[in-house]
């Protein structure tokens, strides 16, 4: 019985994470084993005296200082450490280091490479260790926050005290904890001081069977509670009481399942995820794909001048005032949030106070960043959000808090001045959030746009149940952007390009990955200091040169793995004006082109158009006030006519859903009206009705497809045929009688 449950929960872990886990596994089963180094087999290093000069020359030597980065410390600890020691440290670091998702083959290798050079004498990384490296980033593994990233000097001395706990224990204790995945988890608990996240890194590369491959022991709290009533009755709270339930909640969501899954796989994760508690808030939320929500940037004041930034820092807490609100999760939405602060009706202005209390409790999300600020002009303290916020009746005030990993505590200028609010959400600001991180930065790692929830996956068949395309077509589409690196979609009102673009994006990546899709907008007026870099004013008077959409969006393409796709969108790419957008872009973007550089406009530096970058854009066909597409733009850019998908079998799949025959009668009399305006010389094929008109909501009543025909159609006729008002008027009515 019990190796059957074992099985079938084996048989639902992904194959790539599992075989990630036993590519570390290699390593780990040497620490607990015969302790010598894989880079150098004929060394032993996993003995208490090696754990213990690594341990005490990190935790019992800190370095202080946001001016210098956790690797250029780990150097100067680490400088005449012994060759046990140093191999030590190199293998401790691709543990924690290879199973993440985001981590760039480049950048293991590197840190890897740069704790090896302590050697007296160089060792190359040997296979099959280099070949694990190699893998590139972005395709399994687990997904942390910027703590994690930024931890080496805490995960490192844990590590080293969890070697010399094992080294301590007897051979029977041993053996009974490598047989037995929870007394090896008991092991790393009872080592020393807990540290969660690189623990439970450890326990899922030493046993990938029974663990999960999440850091977080927040997240698997959640899931474990959304998922609660899958299994009798969760055992507790504590860490192996969460991992003992989440293996039972894996073991009965596998019985339903044929294929493996994670639990953000789509139809699992929404299983444990909560829903949106306010219905007149979405600003969260990143768009109808429902995809992850990016990584949110805060600045906040923790009390007036700072009061309580002594004991927030100290016990990695925030909080805000307003304490006669009682709990702040009582507050379904704003308006009762308004009507408690003031409850005579004196309208006072009261936006931003309720607007604080509103975000901090439900707009910040675990590892959302928070820089905190005392007055205008200092910085005190950077942190990653840890936790939901919570209610503490028990303290003196500032009763709604969360936790926070404060990974920088100190005093820094700020670069301006600061709002005065107390809590701001500035992620739309990239320049500002940049020049904050600039502040902080001792970490060579990027972290934009970091996704805080592992990525659901999104693939050919998933776009094929959203966009009414036929399975050939997404085929030529697909082939035509590989080959072209570049193509428009285009096509009349309502044929779902905006719809389709995002998802064709995400259909390629493999997943719903937004730190990867970027979209703007043209318009008559925009340019290429809009698009590329220009100058900017400043609040002193002056100008600044400030980096455009592209710029940065290539920069972060060009960091990447050149495997991994990005996508930049452009709506209404032909309401721009090309030549004065694109400048020098122009001859970048082609496909022969991408690597090669040009010296910029603005800048005294070169700039290519990396190979991994794809550009989407969208053209409206029935538009009159748009001028013929730059003929240089055609050539650079392959077009696919998008038309309207009636006869697609998706859409005919909804139709037979909707069971409406009214929306029957009015898709049969649109049909008849697209050939009509494709017949007439004066409009064509590029004017006639999409599908979208019609397949935007889950359910199609009556009411709703008269306002359709009335407020969206009937115009867009009388503009079609302006000047035969008795033809669109027939057809007016026409509609009416189909909708009614």
């Amino acid at each position: 019985m019990l190796q059957d449950l074992h099985d079938r929960v084996v048989a639902s872990r992904p194959t790539a994470e599992m075989t990630l886990a036993h590519e570390a596994g290699t390593v780990i089963s040497h620490m607990l084993g015969d302790g010598r180094s894989v880079i150098l087999p004929e060394v032993t290093i996993y003995t208490a005296e090696a754990a213990e000069e690594l341990r005490s020359r990190i935790a019992d030597n800190p370095i202080d200082g946001a001016d210098v980065s956790q690797w250029d410390k780990l150097d100067r600890q680490l400088q005449g450490a012994s060759r046990e020691a140093v191999l030590l440290a190199a293998e401790l670091v691709f543990l924690r280091e290879h199973p993440l998702r985001s981590a760039l083959p480049t950048t293991q290798r590197a840190h890897v490479e740069r704790v090896l050079a302590h050697l007296d004498v160089p060792v190359p990384i040997p296979e099959p260790m280099s070949g694990w490296l190699a893998r590139p980033a972005g395709k399994t593994g687990l997904t942390v926050g910027m703590s994690y990233h930024g931890h080496v000097w805490k995960h490192l001395p844990w590590l080293s005290q969890f070697v010399i706990h094992w080294c301590g224990l007897t051979d029977p204790e041993r053996e009974a904890a490598r047989n037995d995945p929870w007394i090896l988890q008991h092991a790393m608990i009872n080592s020393g001081e807990d540290r969660s996240d690189i623990r439970n890194v450890l326990q899922f590369l030493a046993r990938p069977d029974e663990f999960e491959p999440i850091a977080s022991a927040d997240m698997k709290k959640k899931i474990r509670n959304g998922l609660a009533d899958r299994i009798d009755d969760s055992s507790g709270d504590d860490p192996a009481a969460i991992d003992r339930d989440l293996f039972q909640i894996r073991a009965a969501l596998a019985q339903d399942r044929a294929e493996p899954f994670q639990f953000w796989t789509p139809g699992v994760e929404e299983l444990w995820k909560a829903a949106p508690t306010d219905s007149a808030s979405s600003a969260s939320d990143s768009t109808d794909l429902n995809e992850p929500r990016t990584r949110h940037y805060w600045i906040y004041s923790p009390g007036a001048q700072a009061s309580q930034w002594p004991e927030f820092s100290t016990n990695g807490i925030m909080g805000i005032a307003w304490d006669e609100l009682g709990d702040f999760s009582a507050y379904p939405n704003r308006e009762s949030i308004r009507q408690r602060l003031d409850p005579q009706g004196t309208h006072g202005s009261m936006t931003n106070d309720v607007l604080a209390v509103w975000q901090f409790q439900n707009e910040i999300a675990v590892g959302d960043i928070v820089y905190a600020k005392h007055g205008k002009s200092t910085l005190i303290g950077r942190g990653e959000v840890t936790s939901d916020a919570r209610y503490e009746p028990e303290r003196d005030s500032f009763k709604n808090v969360r936790s926070v990993s404060w990974d920088h505590i100190g005093s820094w200028e700020h670069p301006g001045n600061a709002v005065l609010k107390t809590l701001t959400d500035i992620t739309p600001y990239h320049d500002y959030v940049d020049n904050l991180e600039e502040v902080f930065a001792d970490e060579s790692e990027p972290e934009e746009a970091v996704v805080v929830t592992p990525l659901p996956r999104y693939d050919k068949t998933a776009f094929l149940n959203e966009v009414y395309l036929s399975e050939e077509r997404y085929d030529r589409l697909r082939r035509l952007l590989t080959r072209k690196k570049n193509v428009i979609l285009a096509g009349p009102p309502g044929v779902g390009k905006t719809y389709a673009a995002k998802r064709l994006a995400y259909s390629i990546i493999g997943a719903k990955d937004p730190s990867r899709v970027q979209m703007v907008q043209f318009h008559q007026s925009y340019s290429y200091e809009d698009f590329m870099m220009g100058y900017r004013p400043t609040e002193s008077g002056g100008f600044t040169l400030t980096e455009g959409p592209f710029y940065r969006f290539c920069d972060r393409a060009r960091a990447d793995d050149p495997d991994r796709p990005y996508f930049f969108i452009i709506d209404e790419i032909n309401r721009g004006n090309i030549s004065k957008i694109f400048g020098e872009l122009l001859m970048l973007i082609e496909a022969d082109k991408r690597g090669q550089e040009l010296r910029l406009l603005y800048k005294n530096e070169t700039f290519s158009v990396p190979p991994n970058v794809y550009i989407i854009g969208m053209m409206n066909t029935a538009d009159r006030s748009l001028a013929v597409l730059d003929y240089a733009l055609r050539r650079r850019f392959g077009f696919f006519q998008m038309d309207p998908g009636f006869s697609s079998s998706g859409f005919m799949r909804w139709q037979r859903q909707v069971d409406s025959p009214a929306l029957d009668h009015l898709v049969a009399d649109i049909i008849d009206l697209n050939a009509a305006i494709a017949e007439d010389p004066a409009l064509g094929s590029g004017f006639m009705i999409g599908h979208s008109f019609l397949c935007r909501p889950t359910s199609a009543d009556d009411g709703w497809l008269g306002s359709v025909v009335e407020d969206e159609l009937i115009p867009l006729l009388d503009e079609y045929w302006f000047d035969e008002p008795a033809r669109a008027q027939e057809w007016a009515e026409r509609l009416r009688n189909a909708a009614s």
